[in-house]
Parts: C-alpha cells; sequence; structure tokens
C-alpha cells in the first residue's frame, strides 16, 4: 500500500523522487537516516510516509507540517503518538492532522459506514481516559 501510494504522490505532485517511506521493514538506524533526509529539505515541499507504529516512536519530524493519518488504529494512543512525531522542540509551522473517511453516500446508512463508527468509538476512549485522570 505504501508503494503505491508513493508513487500516487510523486506522479500527483510532481516529486523528484518517490516519497520516502518509513515501516516495520526499515532498521532503527535507517529511519533516523531517512529522517535526517527529510529534515534537510525544510524549504520544498516534500513527503514523507510513515506508518504509525513505525513512525510513532523515537522520532522527531520538526519539518513536516501535515500528517494525515490514512487507516485509523484502534487504540487513540498510537495515533496521538504518530502525531506528536511533528509537535516537537523545533517546530515553527502550524500543525494540521487529518482523517480521511469513507462514509457510505446513502444517508439512511452513512452512520453505519465503519469509519464513522471507528471514529465515534475512539472518540468515547479517549472521552473515558480524559475523565478518568480528569473527572468533570
Amino acid at each position: 500500500m505504501q508503494e503505491r501510494l508513493a508513487g500516487l504522490l510523486q506522479k500527483h505532485f510532481s516529486l523528484k523522487s518517490a516519497p520516502l517511506r518509513i515501516n516495520g521493514a526499515v532498521s532503527g538506524q535507517k529511519r533516523q537516516e531517512i529522517v535526517d533526509r527529510f529534515e534537510l529539505n525544510r524549504d520544498r515541499f516534500d513527503v514523507m510516509i510513515l506508518s504509525p507504529k513505525a513512525g510513532g516512536v523515537g522520532l522527531t519530524i520538526t519539518s513536516a507540517n501535515h500528517v494525515i493519518h490514512l487507516s485509523r488504529w484502534w487504540n487513540p494512543a498510537v495515533e496521538d503518538q504518530a502525531t506528536d512525531r511533528v509537535f516537537r522542540i523545533g517546530q515553527t509551522r502550524d500543525v494540521h492532522v487529518y482523517l480521511p473517511m469513507a462514509a457510505h453516500p446513502d444517508p439512511d446508512i452513512r452512520a453505519s459506514s465503519f469509519d464513522l463508527r471507528l471514529d465515534a468509538l475512539i472518540d468515547r476512549k479517549k472521552a473515558l481516559t480524559r475523565d478518568l485522570f480528569f473527572p468533570p
């Protein structure tokens, strides 16, 4: 999926090379090398694709300012940690987070679309955690 997405992004944005990718198959040392390459290009548009699990631990990516979660995780902490990679000391730009969701076009069954139901579940889990630690 990442390879296909990288090809589509390269073509759509006329990038000179395919976007850098970090996933579970990339070693820790190689991950940091990829991030370092990405960070060198602060002045131009670029794209990096990371899986939430692989990209959510131990990386600082202050050159990024848009985060898109293409597939949601049942555990909201995993998503939050992946997003937090760009909310770091040294970040000088606003950061935007996108959660694209597929919803059925029929209004009668739209609310039962998987992505919308998962989003509602994640919101309930976040509220439960928040209320547990910070009672209303």
